[in-house]
């Protein structure tokens, strides 16, 4: 849930943008659009209590709404703008101090003291939110001390920065900063709405969020009994007592200075839920990985040709390397068979010899036809009755019906394929008893057997046949695969999103990317060599020389490798950038490799110092958020960090400090919230949380220092 105290709906001033104006019903149904939970109403030195009553009542219970104004403060001379929010209890005693503060004045004209300020609304009890630091106009630390000191309730004292970065170094320093959006144009708002501050522990009112600001230890255990929470028992060492540390299904983060087993606590945890039953285990980093990870070298890399229509030309590739001429019949045949007398009256009582014989390629053809459709409607039938998909589509009725007919097909497809078969095999075997009987009576009587046709026929079928098998193979390896694409992760906003890109290309003789590697175990010189001579095959399928180039063919040393097209498929894999061939850094892998391990669907994510390589903007506007999306969705989340960004601005819910001193090796559990961490050995030995993440996280208090300096002026 999303909180948003500063918002306008009215155009108040002369510099007011006309499109901060905006009606209730429009207010609600924008708001409602976005994430947002919690939105305070805060125009320009004035409160309507009639607008504040509609957008209620549009509301209803979508989004709690907060009543507030925007109040120009001059103090010392100094003018800066300080925001005021109460309780929507308290919405008409809050409507009667507006009108009392500002009676006489114009949203222009109008302008208080901090002193004015807290006399008109300190009594009901409201939030100060008062523009801070690079927000202009920003309020002096003298004022807001004088602020402080003078409220009755300090700690609902909070800044206002530009944006979460700088809230984060605040708080980190023990300062409630919060950001709002300040919006300055309603049509924008879902836009900006996706940078608004989050609420890690659930507000039920504005009560609630006072409480929490105060860090009430019973309000916060509430808060996160609301969470799924589990108790791990971890065993470190084997002669150590087992730890008992309650994680919740959100982020846990484990830190503390290096040496102190913050690793072993991780592989403890992938360990005790693997034992459960729940896949989980440790990322580190290790850039140096990438390659390996997306198998740039292709060790694993396969595909299947059928997918894109592409035929494999087993058999057309065996065939060709079988192929042999088929004579036609020489004129001096039919002379000696009719010059010759059959005297062997056995053999003039063979008629068999004389039938010509059939031709079968037809029936061939046609089995292989009916063949195919007889397996093709086999496995539809079996897909039919197995798809959970067409169950859910079919009720039992259809599917029965659907089913029936395909049966009905099926059963009409085998009969007719075995008809086919037996005509064909009864050909077949007519012709080899013709082709039998003729050789043992020419061989028997001597005499000549009168030749069967011209045998022309047969010399240009085989011709065709060896041509379209050729055909065929060459139309495989000129069809072209598309380029596969994934999408790795993103470098950041300047260079974009990071590809893997495969290519493959088939070898049809005219391929010279020195880049490319064979798919198969065939080299590149022997596809070239194989295709090269396939297509001289083609060249010549109707010269005399034909079967020179199949003897060629046949000659190429280790050729019999080439059984199929695939083994003529090269390919090459890269990273790419918009298109362009692209090496990641060490620092870009760490960061991709660390995006594929979140984006990918698990129940436990348990990242070992993910920040390493890492710079804080990608840190800050990559990672933080993807850990946040994890939690959100319920997920556990187990980091072990150094990384201040990732320690507090992510704001666990359970924080794991580990330290060693004389005693040995300590571990102290508690959360930000309450600021507090605990000893697991001792429940008054107690730390304050802040202090701790300022010694221990990024270099301590100066690193600290130092990174809302660097912030606090972006």
């Amino acid at each position: 849930m999303k909180i948003d105290l500063h918002t306008h709906t009215k155009q108040c001033k002369s510099g007011d943008a006309p499109t901060r104006a905006i009606s209730p019903k429009d207010f609600c149904t924008t708001v409602l659009s976005t994430d947002v939970g919690i939105i305070a109403i805060t125009n320009h030195n004035i409160f309507d209590l009639v607008q504040f009553r509609e957008i209620e009542a549009f509301m209803e219970d979508g989004v709690q709404v907060w009543p507030g104004i925007e109040l120009d403060i001059i103090e010392s001379g100094s003018r800066s703008h300080l925001l005021v929010v109460v309780s929507p209890k308290k919405a008409v005693a809050f409507s009667e101090a507006v009108n009392s503060i500002t009676e006489g004045t114009t949203p222009d004209s109008f302008t208080a003291t901090i002193e004015r300020t807290l006399f008109a609304f300190d009594g009901l009890g409201p939030l100060y939110i008062a523009h801070y630091g690079q927000k202009k106009p920003s309020i002096t630390d003298e004022a807001l001390a004088r602020l402080a000191s003078q409220t009755a309730n300090p700690y609902r004292v909070i800044k206002e920065v530009t944006n979460a970065i700088s809230a984060g170094i605040y708080i980190s320093h023990g300062h409630p900063s919060i950001h709002g959006s300040d919006v300055q144009n309603w049509a924008r708002y879902e836009e900006l709405s996706r940078d608004l501050p989050e609420l890690r522990l659930a507000v039920d009112s504005f009560e609630h969020f006072c409480l929490l600001l105060e860090k009430d230890p019973t309000t916060i255990n509430t808060a996160l009994n609301r969470k799924t929470a589990e108790e791990l028992h971890l065993v470190l060492f084997e002669d150590d007592p087992a730890l008992r540390i309650r994680v919740f299904n959100d982020i846990n983060v484990v830190f503390g200075p290096k040496g102190t087993g913050k690793s072993c606590i991780l592989r403890a945890i992938a360990k005790y839920y693997s034992e459960n039953g729940v896949a989980a285990s440790v990322y580190e980093s290790a850039s140096d990985r990438l390659d390996e990870i997306y198998d740039i070298k292709g060790n694993e890399l396969a595909i299947n040709l059928n997918t894109y229509s592409i035929h494999y030309c087993t058999d057309e590739i065996e065939s060709l390397r079988n192929a042999h001429e088929v004579d036609v019949t020489s004129l001096g045949k039919f002379i000696a068979h009719f010059a010759a007398k059959t005297t062997n009256k056995n053999a003039r009582r063979l008629l068999l010899k004389e039938i010509a014989p059939q031709e079968e390629g037809v029936l061939k053809r046609e089995f292989g036809e009916f063949a195919v459709a007889t397996e093709t409607t086999a496995n539809f039938l079996q897909f039919l009755r197995e798809n959970p998909a067409v169950k859910k589509e079919l009720n039992s009725v259809e599917l029965g019906q659907t089913a029936a007919l395909i049966q009905d097909l099926l059963e009409r497809l085998q009969s007719r394929e075995w008809i086919i078969f037996s005509e064909w095999k009864e050909v077949t075997l007519l012709n080899s008893a013709i082709l039998k009987f003729r050789t043992e009576v020419e061989r028997k009587t001597g005499s000549p057997a009168k030749p069967t046709g011209t045998g022309f026929r047969e010399y240009a079928l085989n011709r065709i046949e060896i041509e379209l098998n050729v055909a065929k193979i060459l139309k495989s390896v000129e069809t072209t695969i598309p380029l596969l694409s994934e999408n790795v992760g993103t470098l950041g906003s300047e260079k974009g999103n990071l590809e893997f890109r495969t290519e493959f290309v088939f070898q049809s003789g005219r391929v010279t990317d020195g880049t490319l590697k064979s798919l198969a175990d065939v080299n590149k010189s022997l596809q070239k060599k194989f295709i090269s001579q396939v297509r001289k095959v083609h060249e010549r399928v109707w010269s005399d020389d034909l079967f020179q180039s199949v003897a060629e063919l046949n000659s190429i040393t280790e050729g019999e490798k080439v059984k199929s097209v695939y083994e003529l498929l090269q390919f090459k894999r890269y990273f790419a950038v918009n298109g362009q061939s692209y090496t990641p850094s060490s620092g870009e892998a760490s960061m991709v490799m660390l995006q594929k391990e979140l984006g990918a669907d698990k129940d436990v994510y348990i990242l070992d110092e993910p920040e390493r390589s890492l710079g804080n903007e990608y840190i800050n506007d990559v990672i933080v958020p993807l850990i946040k999306e994890r939690a959100r969705n319920g997920r556990k989340v187990f980091i072990s960090t150094h990384d201040a960004n990732i320690a507090v601005r992510t704001l666990p819910y359970s924080s794991i400090y580990r330290c060693h001193g004389p005693q040995g090796y300590s571990t102290y559990v508690g959360n930000p919230f309450s600021n507090n961490l605990v000893n697991l050995a001792n429940d008054e030995d107690r730390q304050d949380w802040k202090q701790v993440s300022m010694k221990t996280l990024e270099g301590g208090e100066q690193a600290f220092g130092e990174r809302g300096k660097i912030y606090g002026n972006s």
